[in-house]
């Protein structure tokens, strides 16, 4: 009964498996202070995704830390392109951008470069490694928010799985050589932890939207209009909904006729029929 607790208490720790693993490499290299910087490092990147997602009107829901950074789902419909390579390009760009401001700090104060060269190694790998193109990382994630636009999503995962796998592979190959030169075991924590982000998709951290219902519009004294056609649907206009400003829909219907519908009549529409319904079977 009280391993079973105890593993239940475990799956619930917002922890990958492998970021324990590696912990306990830094412990057996005696390395523990590493670590601890390491985190600091994923957690910097993590707040990049976390600001610009809260700019975009999304709100984190839960939390997974892994060891190549925090990994962030965007499986849910409402996301769009945009948002997800904006919110995937936040969290390197942190990384680069603290890199960049300490090293400026090290021309000033050249002491500096002792207590901070390692924290901008570690950001710069952090940052540059989240950059490849392997889903699920986040230059997965802006490889696939990009190739969406011109192909299916299910299409540009599956490219970006498979360039995964070939980097993977290239990785392995690199520690093998390595073995009987210079050993060097990054290669292999690399590889593996491209591979685990396959195999384990559940260990994400999940941004939703937050609920336009709730949205405050005293504020928006300009509003922003945008043109729809009557063969979209609801959920497409839904999308278009945004927090920092009050859009109004013009619709022109194939009989001529021009109508507007602003946010607060989208959201009883919403209501009121299914989001896949489109505008011609709602004014018809």
């Amino acid at each position: 009964m009280g391993a079973r607790i105890l593993k239940d208490k475990l799956k619930r720790l917002p922890i990958h498996p492998s970021f324990i693993l590696l912990f306990l490499w830094f412990v057996f290299t005696r390395n523990i202070h590493s670590f601890f910087l390491f985190c600091s490092v994923v957690l910097t990147h993590e707040f990049g995704h976390y600001y610009m997602a809260k700019r975009l009107g999304y709100k984190l829901d839960s939390f997974f830390l892994a060891p190549y950074g925090v990994c962030l789902n965007y499986k849910e419909s409402a996301f769009e392109e945009r948002d997800e390579v904006l919110i995937a390009l936040a969290g390197p760009f942190v990384n680069i951008l603290l890199c960049v401001v300490a090293v400026a700090v090290w021309w000033v104060f050249p002491v500096s470069y002792n207590y901070t060269q390692e924290f901008v190694f570690q950001s710069a790998m952090l940052g540059l490694f989240n950059l490849l193109p392997c889903y699920p990382l986040d230059g997965g994630r802006i490889f696939v928010g990009t190739v969406s636009k011109f192909s299916s999503r299910k299409r540009a995962v599956k490219i970006s799985i498979v360039i995964n796998v070939l980097i993977s592979a290239l990785l392995l190959t690199m520690f093998t050589i390595s073995l009987f030169y210079n050993f060097n075991p990054s290669f292999c924590f690399c590889a593996v932890f491209l591979i685990l982000g396959i195999i384990d998709g559940k260990s994400e951290s999940k941004y939703k939207p937050i609920a336009i219902y709730k949205k405050k519009t005293k504020n928006f004294s300009k509003p922003f209009f945008y043109m729809i056609k009557d063969d979209v649907t609801l959920a497409q206009v839904l999308k278009r909904i945004e927090l920092n400003r009050f859009t109004i829909f013009v619709l022109e219907s194939e009989d001529g006729k021009v109508r507007m519908f602003d946010e607060n009549k989208i959201k009883l529409l919403s209501i009121k029929f299914s989001l896949d319904t489109k505008f011609k079977d709602i004014i018809g």
